[in-house]
């Protein structure tokens, strides 16, 4: 390419040397006979095809030598030839080629069907019929050969098809393992079939061209369109919606995979066809790929047309609960995927007609099927990742809400690897690569910064989703153990994870690290200095320490509450005289919801005592008072039956710890003894057991006849006189009294008084 400048240039300057020496010839000395035998390839014509084949630096370069050189006809003409055309000639001017080229390419099909037609004619020209014979013989018979070893492979293999035809499997696994056998069979089967004709072609066609032709029909009509079809079965399994990975009906996969098997097997023919034509010389090979273009695009567009509908379950896959994003995607994606395809073809033959010799349509092809494809790659990651995700073990909103955001997870890192290959991918294809640019002129060093800017942007995004993975596996498997009580109960209550009350903190402090350093080193490979970024971090952290002393009292407090373990997320505790649920815990407070509603902030700073009501088990005491003479063990025997009763309620037999019983008699007042007792449950469930337990004791005492006992005032009468006026004066004295002793205990008033 150096060469080729270096040569260029010489050529220009020494033309325009030409050029001064023929302006300072005399006037009237006649023509110079050097000048008249100017070579044609000096002439203006032929410096302007000669210039436009310089890039813009050497043009710009070029016409300040001619203003050097001297204002010449010649150099006048050149100058003009230099100058560059305007952007809408340009795009008029290709616009015009395009044009040409399909109108051109749309008259040429007569032409394009004969010379097929002359193409395969010509296999058979100079040949007797003897001749003709053998070589057809020959062909039939190799490729009848190649069906019998397929056939014997069928055979030998024949077990293993028959399990697959009787598979019914029950996960995601078992099917991509049958279907991934079946697919292995099929190709092994195409595989043999083509390795046993190729060499019964080799053995039984002498003539090198007609090997050839027969190899090219083998692998190019036949190894591509059968390779397709064990494709399809593999993808879509139109004949057995058992075995099928995507969520399709059995019409749309059955019109999806003819289609798509047959405008492949049109695609291999017309590649033979080319080659043909090119083995006769043919100049119409540029025709023939325009019209398989053009076929295969219709055909294409016709097959999603088809089955759009199904196109739109498959984009959906197994996704139980849909996203706007999804389902506009779903809805839009078939009439998308059509007007791409109809654009790409476009684009092809528009690129193809300005003579852009890095695209060829076979590259333009699979580029479009890359880009049509994404959301099918789309809906194989989801159903990968919903199989690479390990089952929840964990119980709850928490580890439910983890297990499906870690399945999130993976499916973002694959759609950011699916990202990276395809914009690589297509790119390639279309001729564009970062080595390109950079040997293009637009600087290796924007290149190598752009490459390490977007690996450092890789690499923490990465870094950001293992994060997230690491920290979700761990909520989803969270389950807090069994261990006894200090009463001895034989179970623990399993309550709120310390897990899911510290991990979020760390989660979210580790998020604002990689953030930090991400974007710090990303600047870096932009060519920031970070150093004052870093300098003036440190004074900020310095100047917050210094001024906000109340909240660094509360961050260092708070971090050691948690790995104390003070509380957990869901436990109700006492702060301060301040009761409630924690809510939610961040760096400096913590988040109460009080019984009746109201939210209470708490900084940690200001904790100097704090209660868990919640964790582990809790004993709840109940005192019963009866009558002097109850029989206690009748007392016992109750709550016994009604702690055995309590064990047997579904609704509490999960939550209890140790049953009901009773404790004996715990105290004697002046009204009656007073019975205890007691239950251990885990916390937050004891107030419905309960409120259970009163409602049987009550019950079991009326029928028992056994009363509570109450407040009363025994008076006992003397023997009194036999007269009624006596008997009667005694009785209102006693009344009396018995009142004063009454208003007395009640802390009232005397009679008659106030």
């Amino acid at each position: 390419m150096r060469i080729r400048r270096i040569a260029l240039i010489l050529l220009a300057t020494a033309t325009g040397l030409w050029a001064v020496a023929g302006a300072a010839t005399p006037v009237g000395s006649g023509p110079d006979p050097q000048r008249a035998a100017t070579p044609a390839s000096l002439k203006p014509e032929a410096m302007n095809a000669l210039v436009q084949k310089l890039d813009p630096e050497q043009v710009k370069a070029l016409g300040g030598l001619m203003d050097l050189l001297g204002r010449s006809a010649d150099a006048a003409a050149l100058k003009a030839a230099v100058a560059e055309p305007g952007a809408a000639e340009l795009l008029s001017a290709s616009f015009d080629a395009f044009k040409a080229s399909v109108l051109s390419q749309l008259t040429a099909l007569p032409e394009v069907l004969r010379g097929v037609w002359a193409s395969a004619a010509a296999v058979f020209a100079g040949r007797s019929t003897s001749e003709t014979l053998l070589f057809l013989g020959a062909a039939i018979l190799a490729i009848v050969i190649g069906a019998l070893a397929e056939w014997l492979f069928n055979r030998l293999t024949i077990r293993r098809r028959e399990t697959i035809r009787r598979a019914r499997p029950e996960t995601m696994r078992a099917t991509v393992r049958t279907l991934a056998l079946r697919a292995a069979l099929d190709l092994g089967g195409v595989l043999v079939f083509v390795a046993a004709a190729l060499v019964a072609n080799r053995l039984l066609v002498s003539d090198a061209t007609d090997r050839s032709l027969l190899a090219a029909f083998l692998l190019q009509a036949i190894l591509i369109v059968r390779t397709a079809a064990a494709l399809m079965r593999f993808i879509l399994a139109p004949n057995q919606p058992d075995l099928r990975l995507v969520s399709a009906d059995t019409r749309t996969a059955q019109v999806m995979a003819r289609g798509i098997v047959a405008v492949t097997g049109f695609v291999g023919a017309a590649f033979f066809a080319a080659e043909l034509m090119e083995r006769n010389g043919l100049q119409l090979t540029d025709s023939l790929r325009f019209w398989a273009a053009l076929i295969v695009s219709a055909s294409l567009i016709y097959v999603i047309g088809a089955s759009r509908r199904g196109l739109s379950s498959i984009l959906i896959g197994e996704e139980k609960v849909l996203t706007p994003g999804l389902q506009r995607m779903a809805a839009w994606w078939p009439g998308i995927t059509m007007l791409v395809i109809a654009a790409n073809w476009v684009l092809i033959q528009y690129v193809l007609s300005t003579g852009y010799a890095s695209l060829t349509p076979a590259r333009g092809t699979l580029a479009l099927s890359l880009i049509v494809l994404a959301p099918f790659f789309d809906t194989v990651i989801r159903g990968i990742a919903t199989h690479l995700v390990p089952p929840m073990t964990g119980e709850g909103p928490v580890a439910e809400a983890a297990h499906s955001e870690a399945r999130h997870s993976y499916v973002r890192i694959g759609r950011v690897a699916l990202l990276t290959v395809l914009v690589l991918a297509v790119g390639k294809l279309w001729g564009l690569s970062l080595s390109t640019l950079a040997e293009s002129g637009l600087g290796a060093k924007l290149a190598a910064n752009a490459v390490g800017f977007l690996l450092t942007a890789g690499v923490g995004y990465i870094a950001w989703e293992v994060l997230n993975l690491w920290v979700n596996r761990r909520l989803s498997n969270d389950v807090q153990g069994a261990a006894d009580d200090p009463a001895g109960a034989a179970l623990r209550a399993r309550g709120p994870s310390r897990l899911s009350t510290v991990l979020p903190i760390v989660h979210m402090t580790l998020q604002v690290t990689i953030i930090t350093l991400t974007v710090l080193l990303c600047l870096a490979q932009l060519g920031v200095n970070i150093t004052p970024l870093l300098a003036g971090a440190g004074v900020f952290g310095l100047a917050i320490g210094f001024g906000a002393q109340t909240l660094v009292k509360d961050i260092v407090s708070g971090v050691f509450f948690l790995m104390d373990d003070a509380f957990r997320v869901g436990e109700f505790i006492e702060v301060g005289g301040t009761t409630g649920t924690v809510e939610k815990i961040s760096i400096r407070s913590l988040q109460l919801r009080g019984a009746t509603g109201p939210v209470h902030i708490v900084p940690y700073g200001t904790m100097s005592k704090l209660t868990n009501l919640s964790r582990d088990w809790v004993v709840m005491k109940l005192k019963f008072t009866v009558p002097f003479d109850t029989d206690l063990d009748k007392v016992r025997k109750i709550f016994k039956k009604i702690g055995r009763e309590i064990q047997e309620m579904p609704e509490h037999a999960a939550n209890l710890i140790a049953p009901f019983k009773s404790q004996g008699a715990g105290d004697v007042t002046d009204v009656g003894i007073v019975v205890r007792g007691k239950f251990t449950a885990k916390p937050g469930t004891q107030f419905p057991m309960r409120k259970e337990i009163y409602t049987r004791v009550q019950k079991a005492f009326r029928e028992s006849g056994i009363e509570f006992a109450r407040r009363e005032v025994r008076v006992k009468m003397p023997d009194l006189a036999e007269d009624a006026a006596t008997g009667a004066q005694a009785r209102a004295a006693a009344s009396a009294s018995a009142s004063q002793a009454v208003a007395l205990a009640l802390g009232g008033d005397l009679p008659g008084k106030g």
